[in-house]
């Protein structure tokens, strides 16, 4: 349903910029140790370039550079990409004041000389507050009851649409509805039940929307707006008229959606767009009180109302809050914990090949395990570490002690996070590399990688 972004952004690429291929390549090095994909600019105009043609959530320079230092590298994306955030890397003896540094958009400051360590956990604060600067911004934008698009974040998104059709010409519509007999249901059965219909309006919403194009919108009370890019006053009326079929299907028996539809033109200003919408709904409301206002049928003793949960499927009555089986909003999916993305952006050119300098053959391995409180299944490993699956929470930096057995054998290790990716199960995948490991254990975990890796050439020649 959402136009806004479903995909999330790909937080783990950093753009290195430094006019010193030694340092830039001992760089490069620490930020893929740390878990993420990397590139190189050897100069600030060619980190320019680069951004104009791909995404980059973070870049690290250093200051001091030929042609273009640091510090003008630091305004001049600040200017063009405020979201981008930027690492600076400066020297004890350096000539620039932290204080401006900061003052220009930059992230933090990191002091030569450091360590790989320090690096990432650099890296790890950004991630973490770009992280919850997302969740922020969509709590502002987000109706907490219906979980839609709320009122403040309709006129904004529908700025950018109306300027965008009338550079483009492509058609715009909009829907505005309300609940008929919506007063009467919550003084009959009280608002936390009417809190209920609309969450269930909501839901029909996401089932009825074209995903990914349509955007739902709470506007306030018991209304609701649709913003339809690409559609026309047939194509809207098409959609709201499928709605407002999947709303008497799915709520307690007599309510019914009353509905406007607008086409935008040229000459309308944003205001006039909205009244119109609204005008068109408030005679279709009038006309249907003309014929009487719906009866209400509802019996909350009898369960012969169900909606299906959004999160797992589960039967659950309409007016319920809590999903038995997931114990969720079943009106709502459960989306990850690392924060909803808000922003939407799709490379028009191919990402820059990147040399991945982990190059070491990794092993398949479906072995689930259960050591020190954590339980996970291991997805992949190598030499240098282990991928993960498991529900139970983990962070860029934590330190694990896991013990396996491999070949009868038990092999212990410790090994450090490098880096944690939600997935739509409520799992996620974190990459370990391994810090400490005896002599005898690395032994028993390279035969076995061994034995896999002849197994899977043999499999390949026959």
């Amino acid at each position: 349903m959402e136009a806004v972004n479903k995909d999330k952004v790909d937080e783990k690429r950093v753009l290195v910029v430094d006019d010193q291929a030694l340092f830039r390549g001992i760089l490069r090095s620490y930020v893929e140790s740390a878990g993420y994909e990397c590139v190189e600019a050897d100069s600030a105009h060619a980190a320019l370039e680069l951004l104009k043609k791909t995404h980059f959530p973070i870049v690290i320079s250093d200051i001091v550079m030929s042609e273009m230092d640091g510090l003008e590298l630091l305004r001049t994306i600040k200017k063009a990409y405020p979201d981008v955030d930027v690492l600076i890397i400066t020297g004890y003896e350096s000539k620039y004041s932290p204080i401006k540094i900061v003052q220009a958009g930059a992230s933090d400051l990191l002091t030569k000389p450091f360590t790989m360590e320090q690096l990432a956990v650099q890296l790890y604060k950004i991630e973490r507050e770009k992280a919850l600067k997302n969740r922020l911004y969509y709590s502002s934008i987000t109706d907490e009851l219906t979980g839609l698009y709320n009122r403040r974040y309709f006129y904004e998104r529908l700025k950018q649409e109306t300027q965008r059709t009338r550079r483009q010409g492509h058609p715009l519509s909009i829907i505005m509805f309300d609940v008929d007999g919506f007063k009467r249901f919550n003084d009959r059965y009280g608002h936390l039940k009417g809190d209920s219909l609309l969450g269930t309006v909501a839901r029909v919403l996401r089932l009825s929307l074209r995903e990914g194009v349509d955007i739902g919108f709470r506007y306030g009370g018991d209304e609701f707006v649709v913003i339809l890019p690409e559609a026309d006053a047939k194509t809207a009326l098409s959609i709201g008229n499928r709605i407002k079929t999947n709303f008497k299907d799915t709520a307690p028996g007599g309510l019914t959606l009353s509905m406007g539809v607008a086409e935008f033109q040229a000459d309308y200003d944003t205001e006039a767009f909205v009244q119109l919408v609204d005008e068109r709904m408030y005679k279709e409301k009038q006309k249907s009180k003309e014929f009487g206002l719906p009866q209400l049928q509802v019996d909350l003793g009898k369960d012969n109302y169900y909606i299906r949960c959004l999160s797992c499927g589960n039967l659950v009555h309409w007016a319920a809050s809590i999903c038995e089986s997931c114990l969720a909003d079943p009106r709502k999916k459960i989306v990850s914990e690392d924060g909803r993305p808000v922003t939407t952006f799709i490379p028009t050119t191919p990402i820059p090949s990147i040399k991945d300098r982990r190059t070491a053959p990794r092993i398949i391995v479906r072995k689930t395990f259960l050591h020190d409180g954590l339980q996970a299944t291991i997805q992949n490993m190598s030499r240098e570490g282990i991928q993960i699956k498991t529900k139970t929470p983990l962070s860029v930096g934590d330190r694990l002690t896991i013990a396996l057995t491999l070949e009868n054998s038990i092999v212990r290790f410790g090994g450090i996070v490098v880096y944690v990716r939600s997935l739509s199960d409520g799992s996620s995948l974190a990459g370990l590399r391994f810090v400490t490991i005896s002599d005898e254990d690395t032994e028993v975990l390279e035969g076995f990688l061994d034995s896999r890796l002849l197994k899977r050439r043999e499999e390949k020649s026959i």
